[in-house]
């Protein structure tokens, strides 16, 4: 089966797109509206803890339902391949990781939250695969859809972007990890 890993080489073309310092405004876990900042990490992050999100299966009818698209379909069975491989991916490279963290569920992070933890690693497609919103590159391969990886402040909204990328590498934990640690070198020295 055809799977959504790419070459690094179309990675490394999908993480220069420029965007101003302060450029929107996002929703917090406690509802709060926060401030986006391109390409900078808080600054509390050497104390803080961090959540990982690992992908959850999802439930992938035997028969397509009348109701839902091929495409829809398809991206579930991909869904029900990537996502083990993605979470070993996960474990691996969050070992690199040199601050406080915790690999949890999505649904799990208010929980998390209330004990202490901070931020949390995400991206704009991280459900895509399952909720039917992927674009990918479309019939354009030369023109992927490029999504944010960041840290959210859980407490109010903020988002700290980490860099962007091609939604292609949705499943592609190992290099997602990377970007992150390199932010951290470049930011923290570490």
């Amino acid at each position: 089966m055809r799977t959504v890993f790419y070459s690094a080489f179309i990675l490394a073309l999908s993480i220069s797109a420029p965007r101003p310092s302060i450029a929107q405004t996002s929703t917090g876990a406690s509802g709060g509206v926060g401030q986006v900042f391109n390409k900078k990490l808080p600054d509390d992050l050497p104390k803080a803890k961090i959540l990982f999100i690992k992908f959850s299966p999802a439930a992938v009818p035997v028969e397509r339902p009348t109701e839902m698209s091929r495409r829809d379909y398809k991206l579930l069975e991909q869904h029900a391949v990537n996502y083990p491989h993605a979470n070993e991916q996960l474990v691996k490279a969050t070992a690199e990781y040199p601050y406080a963290y915790r690999i949890t569920t999505q649904d799990s992070t208010a929980y998390y939250q209330e004990r202490g933890y901070r931020y949390v690693l995400m991206h704009n497609s991280f459900n895509s695969f399952v909720n039917g919103t992927f674009r990918g590159s479309g019939s354009n391969p030369s023109s992927p859809t490029m999504v944010d990886l960041y840290l959210k402040d859980l407490s109010n909204g903020d988002k700290y972007i980490v860099d962007d990328f091609s939604e292609t590498f949705v499943y592609y934990y190992k290099g997602l990890v990377v970007m992150l640690l390199k932010r951290i070198h470049k930011q923290f020295g570490k």
